[in-house]
């Protein structure tokens, strides 16, 4: 019936979590498959999927390749599977009990020419929380994003697979989306189909080069998908219109502004210090994205 597809590089032991969650999942286990492509991973991926192979109650599917990047990982999945449904998660992403059967409940109800979003519920710590909190970081626009999405198999072959021109970072599930919206496909949320997403605090100086160098890898991407399709819906997406970098400046002059005002004071100097951070790495992010793109 689905097929639950992770791509995965270099995260082990949170990827051993998530394929853990799957255990739970309230659905008859002959309903679904979980197939891990391993995108050349060169941690203990390998051995800790394999050892679970013989100790989950599903079918649970190993593909290795060479370290390619996503789109690459995910047509290889798409491909190596005959169920009707495909459920895209990322490897740090825990699935509540009830996530593939939500999915399945969406399609008996809407028919197959749909796609599935369910709710990405961001959590600071690897398990799942006893009921999911909302918060802002939740809201998504995408009209497809693989951290919780579903659609059916033959939708995602007549659009042409994944692009793998995106092989740096991002993107590629966003292009996905604008073929199966032109495919004429639907949209449908499903806030009862939950995924947990696992963002940790752990922003610290010697991880910042990394962080910014996706933010690069991001612009290359964009770049690509707007030399691939030039409309409107794309320019305004990835950010390539003046509004979007006069805002980028705004935002620099208001840093300046706060942070000259609030470190006059000695009061909450901790909080401070906090909200100045993430605004700077905020606006180093952008910086890093708008001097490529």
């Amino acid at each position: 019936m689905i097929s639950v597809q992770i791509s995965t590089f270099n995260r082990c032991n949170i990827l051993k979590e998530v394929l853990l969650s799957l255990n739970n999942q309230t659905i008859d286990k002959d309903l679904y498959e979980v197939i891990v492509i391993n995108d050349g991973s060169n941690d203990d991926t390998y051995e800790i999927v394999n050892n679970l192979i013989n100790k989950v109650n599903y079918n649970l599917i190993l593909i290795n390749q060479e370290h390619k990047g996503l789109p690459f990982a995910r047509n290889n999945g798409v491909l190596n599977t005959k169920r009707k449904y495909i459920l895209f998660i990322d490897d740090d992403v825990l699935a509540d009990k009830n996530l593939i059967a939500n999915h399945l409940k969406t399609y008996e109800k809407y028919g197959d020419n749909i796609v599935v979003r369910g709710w990405v519920n961001h959590i600071k710590e690897l398990k799942i929380p006893d009921k999911p909190v909302f918060t802002l970081s939740d809201i998504s626009t995408s009209f497809f994003w693989t951290s919780n999405v579903s659609v059916k198999r033959e939708h995602l072959i007549k659009a042409g697979l994944f692009c793998e021109k995106f092989y740096k970072y991002g993107w590629e599930d966003i292009e996905m989306g604008y073929k199966l919206r032109k495919l004429g496909l639907k949209l449908i949320i499903n806030n009862k189909a939950i995924g947990y997403h696992y963002k940790p605090n752990n922003i610290n100086i010697s991880n910042i080069d990394n962080i910014l160098k996706i933010e690069e890898y991001k612009a290359i991407s964009a770049k690509i998908y707007y030399s691939m399709y030039k409309s409107l819906r794309v320019k305004l997406a990835v950010g390539l219109h003046a509004k979007n970098f006069y805002k980028f400046l705004y935002d620099i002059g208001l840093y300046n502004y706060l942070y000259n005002f609030l470190t006059k004071t000695d009061d909450n100097q901790s909080f401070l210090k906090n909200f100045l951070s993430k605004i700077s790495l905020s606006l180093l992010k952008k910086m890093h994205y708008y001097k490529i793109l």
